[in-house]
């Protein structure tokens, strides 16, 4: 599947990190502003590198900055183009040979905060792409961005017509699909969740539709002592990326560790 093409639009950004990562990641950025009043080494640094990168750069007047831009924006803000979606095919191909496929796929995560904070998390632990649905999904803008701090300009994101379409292909790429629910009966800890993956995650209220799990080849959950019914969707997420890695790492060590050592 192709990802689908956008049209020149560009969104707002704001906070120190994310625009710094638009700059870094080579990101299309229309302009980058600075609130007067807030320059320092940093800011100052972001307006050299927006300078000599042929993108517009200014320090306005705080009144006017605070009227377009959030109170947590650390007076520092930019105009990008909204981030490209990847299709799962091109992301699949561009995987090292060897290297298992790991994908994590949100169904219903509508909360842009905790969209980000998984995408940052998956670029940070290695996945190879964050899937979402068409529909029924928190939009990839300025919540998500500062929120990933600034991860959704680097972490591929694929976009499927439904998440049901992901795990049919998922399963033909050779896939283990997991779905990740306070319901499953397998702590993910028992789990081997070391081969060719993709992890399901639930939206932050309802966790994982009944279709959806039916469709999974396993559902395993994360095993908890004390009242707590469930956890923030990015969080039990955060955690599952985690365990997932963890194993892969321990299952290369162990193929290191039983390779013939050549005396000669």
């Amino acid at each position: 599947m192709n990802a689908r093409r956008h049209s020149e639009d560009y969104v707002r950004i704001s906070g120190k990190q994310p625009v710094s990562e638009a700059l870094s990641g080579g990101w299309p950025v229309r302009e980058v502003v600075i609130r007067a009043g807030s320059e320092d080494s940093f800011t100052r640094d972001l307006l050299r590198k927006a300078s000599a990168l042929g993108i517009k750069a200014s320090v306005v007047e705080a009144q006017s900055f605070d009227r377009k831009y959030p109170p947590k924006s650390q007076g520092v803000a930019a105009t990008v183009h909204e981030v490209p979606l990847r299709g799962l095919d091109e992301v699949l191909e561009g995987i090292p040979a060897g290297e298992p496929p790991f994908f994590v796929a949100l169904d219903g995560i509508l909360d842009p905060h905790n969209l980000g904070a998984i995408t940052r998390t998956a670029l940070a632990m290695g996945v190879h792409a964050v899937v979402v649905p068409r529909h029924r999904s928190a939009s990839i803008g300025e919540g998500a961005a500062k929120s990933s701090a600034g991860a959704v300009f680097r972490e591929p994101i694929c976009e499927v017509p439904n998440i049901h379409y992901f795990i049919e292909w998922a399963k033909r790429k050779g896939l283990w699909v997991f779905g990740l629910d306070a319901g499953g009966q397998d702590a993910m800890w028992t789990a081997d969740l070391a081969g060719p993956i993709a992890i399901v995650v639930g939206s932050e209220g309802k966790g994982l539709a009944r279709l959806t799990r039916e469709r999974c080849d396993a559902i395993v959950s994360i095993p908890m002592s004390g009242n707590m019914g469930s956890l923030n969707a990015s969080v039990a997420c955060g955690m599952a990326i985690a365990e997932i890695t963890r194993q892969r790492h321990q299952k290369a060590s162990e193929r290191l560790e039983k390779r013939p050592i050549d005396l000669r």
